[in-house]
């Protein structure tokens, strides 16, 4: 009698199809060698382990990336705390947007904290990024919006500015401040914005910046 070869396909689809395999015959997971990160190891050499030490590997994993993610949206947290305080005390266009391109950067560890506008006349009155409406108008979305992503050459926005941009996060601003569409751009030279760390207090912090463009634009 031949026997039929079994490939790693059929291995795959009866594992899709009895879920509750391993449930009904866990003696089996004592037979059977996981893959282990290098960087999840204590042991550099160490390639497979089995499924014990494979779990205890990845719940110890999981729970360091909930520890840092908690660390660094605190200290995200307690830096916008301080920053929306910062620019609810200024009074005037002029040291707000100082404040908002020039100190909060370094505030954030950021490239880029900028307004891009299509109004050359206010672009070079305030220092903000200039860019055609069609560019604008390509990223905007919505009013509210906030996308954190890589940055999309194709967008534009960073190249005239002699910094090599990877992430961005950008906030669409009503268009009720510039009476035309903008939008207020975070810029990092790494990953900052992929994995969206902090979401609700950039986007917090956006709205803060808005409302106070609104009241400062109103009162040029």
């Amino acid at each position: 009698m031949i026997k039929k070869k079994i490939k790693s396909e059929h291995v795959i689809e009866f594992l899709k199809n009895n879920p509750n395999f391993f449930i009904e015959n866990s003696n089996v997971l004592d037979k059977i060698f996981f893959p282990l990160n290098k960087k999840q190891s204590e042991q550099p050499d160490t390639k497979v382990v089995k499924f014990k030490d494979w779990i205890i590997e990845n719940l110890k994993n999981k729970q360091k990336n909930i520890i840092d993610n908690a660390h660094y949206n605190f200290l995200t947290q307690k830096k916008i705390h301080n920053s929306v305080i910062e620019i609810l005390k200024l009074s005037n266009m002029s040291d707000f947007v100082m404040h908002l391109t020039n100190s909060l950067p370094k505030v954030f560890n950021l490239d880029v904290i900028n307004i891009v506008v299509s109004d050359q006349k206010i672009s070079k009155e305030f220092n903000f990024i200039w860019k055609d409406k069609s560019v604008i108008n390509k990223i905007y979305g919505k009013e509210g919006q906030l996308i954190m992503d890589a940055v999309e050459n194709e967008s534009a926005i960073f190249v005239d500015i002699n910094k090599n941009i990877y992430s961005n996060a950008i906030f669409s601003l009503s268009n009720k401040i510039f009476d035309s569409e903008s939008i207020l751009v975070f810029g990092s030279n790494d990953k900052h914005f992929i994995d969206n760390k902090a979401y609700d207090l950039i986007l917090f912090f956006s709205k803060v910046v808005q409302e106070k463009l609104l009241k400062l634009t109103n009162e040029l």
